[in-house]
């Protein structure tokens, strides 16, 4: 079948889904090449499956939908549903995992190749990523993309696929370019389902057009509940430049640094709105309200500063890492994310010399959390907090809940903070769960002026 939305309506769903009962026996049970059309459903002693498609809130474009009940308390491993398309001369969007990774339209000939075993045991750069929990298969025609994706043929009629459903798991795309084979995959790892609970575990927003990608992505924002404090599309308000400390001083910023590019801002008249000091202002990462001695006088008369000069001072933050050597890990270990197996705090980067996971869920570390966003933003009068490494809040699924569960949860909880009178840059966070919930997002990888050996 073709990539149209409507062809969708007779389309077979080859579901394959694998779980363990909660009160139960131990072992996984795996259900494969389950074939459903829309309207069918299919039932067994622990699940019902069933497909459905309907029309979007404008037509054509149309609503993909997998619901699953649990006859009996269940616990996911895993779920993916298979279609058969026609891929020949097709670009796929390669949506990257988070905001650092890369995304670009990738054809039959193109592969995406997991992490190298050495560079990840030398950087554990694999934690930034998706590496340790979604299969890069890294053959040719073998392409995914992470919570939406687009196709794109010779005449430019895209074919867009939207999760809708990120609250429940990440969502993956699956081109096999070899098989002209589709797959909508769940990482729904932990999920925890209740007896006769239903979910909408797979909801996908299906659109098609001739150079309409802006009407397509403003139509799939909509399904999204906008929570930004700038809300809807007011451009003059949302289109701002800024300045950041970091691109040219890294960790090395000071008090001193800071007001001498403010006065110079002021005296060359730069057209800029916000003015943000990144990273190195703290003693230790996850110690936010300890500032090191390159801010003699604190961080509220700088904030006082930058405000006096007209500008919305912006702060660095990265709520959801703690350092090794941090007063909050040697204090506090038991608000750091534990690896079941081990008891011992889950590292969830090599930066810094390496760094812990908060625990989101912990009563106590939420309650900090609550203390450094209201001193940041309501005592010392910072109007913007940059919010970096917020993958980290999700390295494991648990508590019965999938990792892009905990991950749509911590935005949630960091938007909460942030208020509706501030404003939220999201760095290093998947996509999906900051639409309409960060006011901004920082894309791509660090950039430097000078080219790194290849």
């Amino acid at each position: 079948m073709t990539l149209a939305p409507a062809t969708f309506s007779s389309a077979v769903a080859h579901v394959n889904i694998s779980y363990k009962f909660r009160n139960g026996p131990e072992h996984v049970i795996e259900l494969k090449d389950i074939a459903l059309r829309p309207g069918q459903r299919f039932t067994n002693d622990a699940v019902q499956i069933i497909t459905d498609i309907s029309p979007a809130s404008n037509e054509p474009n149309q609503i993909l939908s997998i619901r699953i009940k649990a006859i009996k308390p269940l616990e996911f491993r895993h779920f993916e549903s298979k279609y058969v398309v026609e891929l020949d001369g097709q670009r796929m969007l390669a949506n990257g995992f988070q905001s650092w990774s890369q995304a670009r339209e990738l054809v039959a000939g193109d592969k995406i190749p997991a992490i190298r075993s050495t560079v990840a045991y030398l950087t554990q750069y694999n934690l930034q990523g998706d590496y340790d929990f979604f299969e890069h298969s890294g053959e040719k025609g073998h392409i995914h993309s992470s919570s939406y994706t687009h196709f794109r043929d010779v005449k430019n009629i895209v074919s867009f696929f939207g999760s809708l459903s990120e609250q429940f798991g990440y969502t993956y795309f699956k081109a096999d370019f070899n098989k002209n084979t589709l797959s909508i995959y769940k990482d729904v790892l932990g999920k925890h389902i209740d007896q006769d609970q239903t979910l909408e575990l797979v909801k996908i927003f299906l659109a098609q057009g001739h150079d309409k990608e802006k009407e397509i992505w403003d139509t799939y924002a909509s399904y999204f509940t906008d929570r930004r404090s700038l809300k809807g599309n007011v451009h003059r308000a949302r289109h701002v430049n800024g300045w950041t400390s970091w691109y040219n001083y890294y960790g090395d910023v000071s008090e001193e640094i800071v007001l001498s590019n403010l006065k110079a801002l002021q005296e060359h008249k730069y057209p800029i709105n916000i003015f943000q000091i990144d990273d190195g202002f703290q003693t230790a990462i996850g110690d936010w309200l300890s500032i090191n001695n390159k801010f003699p006088n604190g961080l509220k008369p700088v904030a006082d500063r930058i405000n006096s000069a007209g500008f919305t001072p912006g702060l660095w933050l990265a709520p959801y890492a703690v350092g090794f050597t941090s007063d909050l890990a040697s204090k506090h270990p038991e608000w750091l994310v534990q690896d079941p197996e081990t008891k011992m705090p889950i590292v969830a980067g090599p930066n810094w010399g390496g760094f812990y996971a908060l625990d989101m869920y912990n009563s106590e570390a939420r309650a900090y959390l609550k203390k450094v966003f209201d001193t940041v933003l309501r005592d010392w009068g910072f109007g913007m907090v940059k919010l970096d490494f917020l993958f980290a809040a999700a390295m494991i699924p648990r508590l019965g809940k999938s990792r892009g569960e905990i991950m749509w949860d911590a935005m949630e909880f960091v938007r909460e903070l942030t208020g509706t009178d501030k404003l939220l840059l999201g760095c290093g966070v998947p996509l999906a769960c900051a639409w309409r919930s960060a006011d901004y997002c920082r894309i791509g990888s660090d950039v430097a002026p000078w080219w790194e050996g290849m």
